[in-house]
């Protein structure tokens, strides 16, 4: 075995470990996403979340981590969908954020 197929099957092994990973991760984001709405008292729609972007970042003392973008979508009136994003910085909530709805009565 050659150096460079070392190197192949290194990257393979890490291409399959995060995709492997990235299955839990998304469970722990629908979780937070059915919190968010509850908290929010917004309805998650479809019972699933996303993955947008999957990309390094900092946390605030300075920490490198993979952060996971994912798209949700949400009803406060049970007529009409909006749209809604958190980020997880590992396996931390950074942010949620709702596009602006209707509030029912």
């Amino acid at each position: 075995m050659t150096l460079y197929d070392l190197m192949i099957a290194f990257i393979l092994v890490l291409i399959g470990l995060i995709i492997w990973q990235n299955a839990g991760f998304r469970d722990r984001a629908l979780g937070l996403a059915k919190q968010q709405c509850e908290h929010r008292d917004v309805q998650l729609l479809d019972d699933t979340v996303s993955l947008k972007t999957l990309w390094f970042g900092k946390d605030r003392r300075g920490n490198i981590g993979l952060r996971r973008v994912y798209e949700f979508e949400f009803t406060a009136t049970g007529e009409r969908r909006y749209r809604g994003e958190m980020s997880l910085l590992g396996t931390r909530l950074e942010s949620v954020e709702l596009e602006p709805h209707q509030f029912s009565h």
